[in-house]
């Protein structure tokens, strides 16, 4: 992707918040950051909706500094090392600038707290707890904090420089393919249950913070409304903060005390929803109705509504995660990116068992060799069974090798027949076992799940079922 990618009238760089020229304003009202009094909700034309995050105090009086009200004038200045080349955009708190850091000889994106906030404690302290909510993550898929300082325009960090363009930008463009949407989902999802792991909550997913880069890997950005899990929140009771479009329901009504992990997974569905149907889950005119549709007993339309070729299983996943319960979701990020696997697993392999049609005259024959295809259960990684026999174990001499301590040498074996496959423990130390139970010999289903010691397989079949003629039997190939 050329530089000029980032050079767009949105600014379409980290964190851009501003709306593109010629984009829906209605699309930017229901996806912009939001702050609203809780305590209005029930007399809908009082309520205020702000940019950004919540505050109760008003602009304090600052003096004045390049980084106010959209002035520019620190483009071309360097301050502590920091040569600033461009804004990228603008959010509730901050700037982000593209900026080169010179002793090190590399580009950094720098976010500056907004002038008007320096004297404001509540801002001030929100946007120091953001830089130390992303600093203390490390991950692939997240935004890397490089450091924090002051300097004469004000208080900023700086982070990993990410030559791309947000989720939100691409959507706007096109609808994205299904199994792209389900791998960009699976590495978001990751990211997000490794935030969780260490106790930070995102509360504010959406494409706009969502920036991919030209290789396309996805990069979770933005943690400024974040909540750190066991500290004291910045959010005052009765305020709302978020994106109504892909907030949940707990975090949009009363029940803050409900706002966590799970509260990340219903925005992730959210974000599914989007880049699979290229509309909202809640289409409103306005942030207050959509906040009003988020909270009430209503779902969304049923994907295969919008979309008739998603399968039915993906759009049961999707749904799944906007249930208005928290408990009806997935219990944790690392549940939907392993249920999503496993989709996007029977997925391809759907796709790779499509038969080879061969015209013998006016007749076409229908010839699949079978096989039995296992999916890694942790990482999603496929082995393949072909052969009459196929040993399972940690020795080199076996034809699928599993290099682990908990396998044995030759741990179990995988026989194929003309109509079904069977899978038999060759007396191992840690028992192999199918959907759960521990067998000697038993035969193998299509989706059953396979268990060598504690490594979890999905089991997929291929080609089983035919007929003398070589035609295939099976309903579903």
């Amino acid at each position: 992707m050329p530089p000029s990618a980032l050079r767009l009238p949105q600014q379409e760089g980290l964190m851009s918040r501003q709306p593109t020229s010629g984009q829906d304003p209605q699309l930017d009202r229901k996806t912009a950051p939001t702050s609203v009094d809780r305590k209005t909700l029930p007399t809908p034309g009082t309520i205020s909706f702000h940019g950004g995050v919540d505050t109760d105090s008003p602009t304090a009086q600052t003096a004045q500094s390049p980084v106010a009200s959209g002035a520019t004038t620190i483009i071309g200045q360097t301050f502590d090392d920091l040569l600033f080349l461009e804004e990228l955009g603008r959010g509730g708190m901050g700037v982000v600038f593209k900026a080169k850091q010179k002793h090190l000889n590399r580009l950094v994106a720098v976010k500056l707290l907004l002038a008007e906030y320096h004297l404001e404690p509540v801002r001030l302290a929100r946007f120091q707890a953001e830089a130390r909510a992303a600093a203390s993550l490390n991950h692939n898929n997240i935004v890397q904090v490089y450091g924090v300082g002051q300097c004469p325009v004000g208080h900023y960090f700086t982070m990993e420089y990410i030559n791309g363009r947000t989720l939100e930008a691409l959507l706007r463009e096109r609808r994205m393919a299904i199994d792209t949407a389900v791998s960009l989902m699976i590495k978001v999802a990751q990211a997000v249950h490794y935030a969780h792991s260490k106790c930070v909550v995102h509360r504010d997913l959406k494409p706009g913070n969502i920036l991919v880069d030209q290789e396309g890997r996805p990069v979770v950005t933005d943690f400024g409304i974040a909540k750190i899990v066991g500290k004291a929140s910045f959010t005052k009771e009765g305020v709302l903060v978020g994106t109504p479009a892909f907030m949940p329901p707990e975090q949009a009504g009363e029940s803050l005390e409900e706002v966590g992990p799970r509260s990340d997974v219903y925005a992730l569905g959210a974000i599914l929803y989007n880049m699979l149907s290229g509309r909202l889950p809640f289409d409103e005119r306005t942030p207050l109705q959509t906040v009003l549709k988020v909270i009430s007993a209503e779902m969304p339309p049923s994907l295969r509504d919008l979309r008739p070729e998603v399968p039915p299983e993906l759009d049961h996943i999707c749904m799944k995660c906007l249930h208005k319960q928290p408990a009806d979701r997935y219990q944790t990020a690392d549940r939907l990116a392993l249920t999503l696997r496993r989709f996007r697993a029977g997925l391809r392999q759907k796709k790779a068992s499509a038969p080879v049609e061969h015209k013998r005259g006016s007749t076409t024959m229908r010839k699949i060799t079978p096989s039995v295809l296992l999916t890694a259960a942790k990482t999603g990684e496929q082995i393949r069974a072909a052969g009459k026999a196929t040993i399972v174990g940690r020795s080199s001499e076996c034809d699928l090798v599993l290099r682990a301590s908990d396998v044995s040498k030759k741990h179990c074996r995988i026989l194929l027949g003309r109509s079904h496959a069977v899978v038999e423990d060759l007396e191992s130390a840690n028992g192999t076992y199918l959907n759960g139970k521990p067998v000697k010999r038993a035969r193998l289903n299509d989706g059953d799940n396979l268990r060598v010691a504690e490594h979890e397989f999905l089991v997929r079949l291929q080609g089983f079922g035919e007929g003398p003629d070589g035609r295939d039997r099976r309903s579903t190939p």
